[in-house]
């Protein structure tokens, strides 16, 4: 990387090529002769400037050979020293002082610590600072001088002595302003060290007044400076006279040194910098400021409020210049910022003078170009909430007069006139500083930014109420809303409706109304929303044009809709519930417009109070859920208490049998898109009503649907179904007797959060009463219902769990995915439940349901796969998340299931164990590690012939590899290069790419020697190649990403690899026509999969067995065949083809499928955790 070039200067004209620049020189070794190791640096060298330096060195060897001396580093310094300081020293010519300097300074920073005394060390500075100012120097060999002078000054002087360090610090100071870069870069490096190395105050206060008289001897020209205005801002300083380049250049010590000056001259170098800051720009400006920004920089800086002021006042007026350059008024801004900061740390009242000065200046800059003015409305918005105080105010209290309210109000105003100077609309940054100004003011809105909102207002009348492209005034209108209420909103921008001519106001306001009301009143609605909303609807009958009527109808519908709005955190719920529940059972009657409306109102009520009763728990459930449809983050009220919450949700259940049954009777007759957010609303009541009457009402409804006799009893179709249907159909009236089922069995199941076991044992009756119905109508709804009992409900899984898993098993797998989501959630509960409580010997029922479970993973249809894929991950992390840590843990004991389905018969069942095993892994690494046999049992499958078997374990493998840290692989890298290298030789079903990418991953975890370290003899040939490709490939950043995440969809789909993977759990079959011909097929002929997949056997072998046109076309369908699409022997296809119509288990004669398993499964082999 090149270094930082200086910019070319002309004082560097005079630089010697001759001599020697040792800045970037590698350091010399104390420990050697320095003038050996110099020798042998340059003795090749014909540059001049070396031959010196080599004759230098060796004078000083000789030197110190006469006299007998060590040659070290402190001897050669003070040889070098005493020949500078000789009277035959001053007939010295340029080149031999630059010499010597030179050879000084590759010397002093070898000297070890100590080597040389403070006292030597003063005279050494003494001797060095008669020769560095000595004509004919260039500029190497004074930069050379001036680091020795350095090192001596930071290494050797003693620093809590002012004599020691006085006169080569004071000499450093006068580098540091020096007109050669170089030189002066050299002094700023070195004075910056020995001021951080100040302990003693008197030392530090003795150098700060140095500090302070070089900006004094420098005031002068830097006072003329300032007030030279600079039109070119961009005017380069090497134009300057040089001593205007040496107030720049002191500009920049000050900037360094600042930090560490005392307390006191700190204060007198503010001032003086006060003074050269103007309201215009000039060539000092961009200086001034960054010396001023190490001041607020410094941590031990204490502001003194006079000279804070000052600086904020200077500031102020410089950013209100707008014409001054753009990142001159940034930078001031922020310098602005940080002094308001510094000075509300000693005088927290003291925003109330500054605050509004500084936004007076800064909110001319919100109409600049987008950057600038992003950065202004930042600032401004951290101003107004870390410094404006609101502790003196409420909204109710009279405030006005008072300090801290004529801030306000004057910081108010300066955003008004911000406004009204706008073309149009205003920005985005002007509209984020006002929302920010309303919820700092919070209530106290109302009495300050009264004018603002009537601006607001008067840009959304102009707009037409369009809002597109105006999110940002719709959300500023908004926090208004939400912090001033909507009384006091609709007070200042009140919505009416003339009678006479129909025309009405304001109204654009509703929308916003819906979105950001908080913290309202219920009483506030029913008094003046409702009313209005009536008023428009009386009007919108007495106009017969269409188009008016149409207009005034939305308008009233709209007002009816604030309903969810003021149902946030009303703050008069108990008190006004129930009236309202009564407004809202009388317009249940009238207006099905609003059923979705008080709909959701009443589950934002319900859930709201709820969540705060859980005492944290889901502490944000309401404000996600009132919130989800809302721009403005909306927060409970702080009076929202427990003890309110309590008192609203006594108030809400003493209504709710009421609103429950209006709520059902509408239920029953909705569509069913509208029954969603209805069942929402029913289940929120059901769940703070007392069961016994929720049963009540349900009882009833399911007795008027006919479902149940007079005496509690479910009616028989058998023997009297004519009858039947004629009472049905005199009850339902239009509603048939397949629309019924499903609408109780929706309804119970948002019953079932608050039922007792009384009402759940009638809605489980009820649900096997729908899945004995042979037309699966409802089963999907019977099965959601089942599913949230068994959730909700854990002690029914305790009472009849063998019943549930027999009802479950006896129903044949549903087609539709929703009903068999549902089925396989019924599945979770059940399974979790049996392996947490009972041992595999005691209970098999487990095994009935992993069957199911092993099916569906290789079901054609693809969602279907996913479903099952979806479950398996969820029972999983629930075992592994049990507290039971028993010597066979539930997780364990899964795992356990399932691996022993890889012994089973069908190839089929096989890989789908393979597979599920593959997602488990993925999801739990540290399964490999805790049940170390589970690798080498699917690894001992690639002895198989069968190809979906085989592609199975490659997939594992692929996982295992990409999933595993390198250190855990090298467990089983044996085993998996063994294993997978027999398959390199098959071409076919792409068993050799697949064993090629698993070797690529492998190679790169854990390196090419150790994999052929483990490689047999007779496949190194196929890993070279893998090798020699790998090293061909052209290296990308993405071979570093996570493999695991990249190939668990291939791994479980054994497709095309160009299909790209849905998600985790979506393992796509490769091509599902093909298999569904292949299925037809296999019923037809009852044919058998062909051990063609052996390692060896090949393809003819097949053709040979079979007819040509045969072979032809099973050619073609098993071309690129994904795994699990393999034909199923006989017995298998028997009982558990896909689509199976059986009872899980159950042979032809329909035995119980309790007695016997449905697939020949070994009983697993117990693991023991590691």
């Amino acid at each position: 990387m090149k270094k930082n070039q200086t910019r070319h200067n002309p004082e560097d004209n005079n630089e010697n090529p001759n001599e020697i620049d040792n800045e970037n020189e590698t350091p010399l070794k104390d420990e050697a002769d320095i003038c050996q190791q110099l020798m042998d640096r340059y003795s090749k060298s014909s540059a001049p400037q070396h031959r010196h330096l080599i004759a230098t060195a060796a004078a000083m060897r000789s030197i110190l050979s006469a006299e007998s001396l060590p040659f070290s580093p402190p001897a050669y310094f003070a040889a070098a020293i005493s020949a500078l300081d000789d009277d035959s020293a001053s007939t010295l010519d340029s080149t031999a002082v630059g010499a010597l300097l030179t050879f000084l300074s590759i010397v002093v920073p070898v000297v070890p610590k100590g080597g040389i005394s403070s006292g030597k060390a003063k005279e050494a500075v003494e001797v060095l600072v008669r020769f560095v100012g000595k004509e004919g120097l260039g500029v190497a060999n004074l930069r050379s001088g001036v680091k020795c002078l350095g090192v001596l000054v930071v290494g050797f002087s003693d620093l809590q002595d002012w004599d020691s360090v006085r006169f080569g610090l004071e000499s450093l100071l006068g580098f540091a302003i020096d007109k050669r870069p170089k030189v002066r870069r050299c002094a700023q490096e070195y004075l910056e060290k020995v001021f951080k190395l100040f302990q003693s105050s008197i030392v530090t206060e003795e150098a700060s007044k140095s500090v302070l008289s070089l900006l004094k001897k420098h005031m002068h020209v830097a006072l003329i400076l300032s007030t030279i205005k600079s039109a070119d801002d961009s005017k380069d300083e090497n134009l300057l006279k040089p001593e205007h380049l040496e107030v720049l250049h002191m500009l920049n010590v000050l900037k360094l040194t600042v930090p560490y000056l005392s307390a006191k001259i700190r204060l007198k170098v503010l001032s003086e910098l006060c003074k050269l800051t103007s309201s215009e720009f000039s060539i000092l400006t961009r200086n001034i400021h960054k010396t001023i920004g190490a001041f607020f920089g410094n941590s031990k800086f204490e502001a003194n409020i006079p000279e804070m002021e000052n600086v904020i006042v200077s500031l102020a007026s410089y950013v209100s210049r707008e014409k001054n350059p753009v990142d001159t008024l940034i930078s001031a801004v922020t310098l602005l910022k940080c002094a308001v900061d510094k000075l509300h740390a000693v005088e927290s009242n003291s925003w109330t003078k500054n605050v509004p000065l500084v936004c007076g200046s800064v909110a001319g800059l919100l109409t600049f170009e987008a950057s600038t003015a992003s950065q202004a409305s930042d600032i401004l918005t951290e101003l107004i909430r870390h410094h404006i105080d609101l502790k003196p105010f409420s909204a109710d209290s009279n405030v006005l007069g008072s300090e801290e309210a004529d801030a306000i109000k004057s910081i108010c105003s300066i955003f008004e006139n911000a406004l009204s100077s706008s073309d149009g609309l205003p920005n985005e940054h002007v509209l984020a500083v006002l929302t920010v100004m309303f919820q700092k003011l919070g209530e106290s809105s109302y009495i300050f930014m009264k004018g603002i909102v009537h601006k607001l207002a008067d840009l959304m009348t102009l707009s037409g109420g369009d809002m597109s492209n105006k999110s940002d005034l719709w959300d500023c209108i908004g926090s208004a809303v939400t912090v001033i209420g909507p009384e006091r909103i609709l007070t200042l921008l009140p919505i009416t409706l003339h009678a006479d001519d129909l025309n009405y106001s304001n109204v654009w306001l509703v929308p916003i109304l819906k979105d950001y009301v908080v913290g309202a009143s219920l009483s506030y609605y029913m008094e003046h929303i409702v009313p209005l909303a009536k008023s428009f609807q009386q009007a919108s009958r007495k106009v017969k044009k269409s188009v008016i009527r149409q207009d005034l109808q939305a308008h009233a519908h709209s007002l009816w809709g604030l309903l969810p709005a003021f149902c946030r955190y009303p703050i008069d719920t108990c008190k006004k519930f129930k009236a309202l529940a009564e407004l809202l059972i009388d317009i249940f009657k009238v207006d099905s417009l609003m059923h979705d409306n008080i709909a959701v109102a009443v589950q934002i009520l319900v859930n709201q109070n709820k969540s705060i009763l859980r005492s944290g728990k889901d502490a944000d459930e309401s404000n996600n859920f009132i919130g989800r449809d809302s721009k403005l983050e909306l927060r409970s009220p702080t009076s929202y208490s427990k003890k309110t919450a309590a008192k609203n949700i006594k108030a809400l259940s003493s209504c709710a049998p009421e609103l429950l049954q209006a709520l059902t009777d509408v239920f029953v007759h909705s569509l069913p898109a509208k029954r969603l957010y209805l069942k929402d609303a029913i289940g929120c009541l059901a769940s703070i009503t007392d069961s016994s009457i929720t049963k009540k009402i349900f009882v009833s409804l399911v007795e008027k649907l006919q479902f149940i006799d007079g005496e509690g009893e479910f009616e028989k179709q058998a023997g009297n179904a004519d009858e039947f249907m004629e009472k049905e159909q005199s009850s339902l009236n239009t509603m048939g007797k397949d629309e019924s089922r499903c609408v109780i069995m929706e309804l119970a199941s948002s019953l079932i959060e608050g039922a007792d076991e009384d009402l759940i044992d009638f809605i489980y009756v009820l649900i096997k009463k729908t899945f004995q119905e042979t037309d699966e109508i409802g089963h999907c709804e019977a099965y959601y219902a089942l599913s949230r009992i068994l959730e909700e409900h854990d002690w029914l899984c305790s009472s009849i769990l063998v019943e549930l898993i027999d009802l479950l098993l006896g129903l044949k797998s549903p087609a539709d995915i929703a009903s068999l989501r549902s089925r396989l959630d019924c599945f979770n509960t059940l399974m979790v439940h049996t392996l947490k409580m009972s041992s595999l010997e005691e209970n098999t029922k487990p095994f009935l349901i992993l069957n199911e479970i092993i099916v569906t993973l290789k079901d054609g249809k693809e969602e279907h796969r996913k479903a099952t894929y979806d479950i398996l991950l969820k029972m999983s992390s629930t075992l592994r998340n049990s507290p039971d840590l028993g010597s066979d843990p539930p997780y364990h004991k899964l795992i356990s299931m399932i691996m022993g389905y890889l012994s089973g018969s069908s190839p089929h069942i096989k890989s789908g164990a393979v597979a599920a095993l593959s997602v488990l892994l993925h999801n739990d690494t540290q399964i490999c590690i805790s049940m170390p046999d589970l690798v080498s049992s699917i690894l001992s499958l690639l002895q198989t012939k069968a190809v979906e078997v085989i592609k199975a374990v490659l997939g594992f493998v692929k996982v295992l590899v990409s999933s595993l840290q390198a250190k855990d692989l090298q467990n089983f890298l044996s085993d998996v290069i063994h294993g997978v290298l027999q398959w390199s030789s098959i071409s076919r079903y792409h068993f050799r790419s697949k064993v090629t990418v698993i070797l690529e991953i492998v190679i790169r975890k854990c390196g090419i020697a150790a994999v052929q370290l483990v490689t047999p003899e007779k496949h190194r040939g196929f890993l070279n190649t893998v090798i020699e490709n790998r090293r061909s490939k052209t290296t990308s950043k993405k071979a570093d990403t996570n493999d695991a995440d990249e190939v668990l969809g291939d791994s479980l789909t054994e497709g095309s690899q160009k299909r790209k993977h849905k998600g985790l759990g979506a393992f796509k079959q490769k091509n599902d026509l093909v298999d569904q011909r292949k299925r037809k097929r296999d019923k037809t002929n009852g044919s058998k999969l062909s051990d063609s997949s052996e390692p060896g056997v090949s393809a003819a072998r097949v053709g040979k067995m079979r007819t040509a046109k045969r072979a032809k076309h099973f050619g073609k369908s098993m071309k690129g065949h994904s795994d699990g699409n393999g034909k199923m022997n006989k017995k298998f296809e028997k009982g558990f083809a896909r689509g199976q119509k059986r009872k899980i288990g159950q042979d032809k004669k329909g035995e119980a499928a309790g007695d016997k398993q449905s697939f020949r499964v070994q009983k697993p082999k117990k693991f023991r955790a590691k």
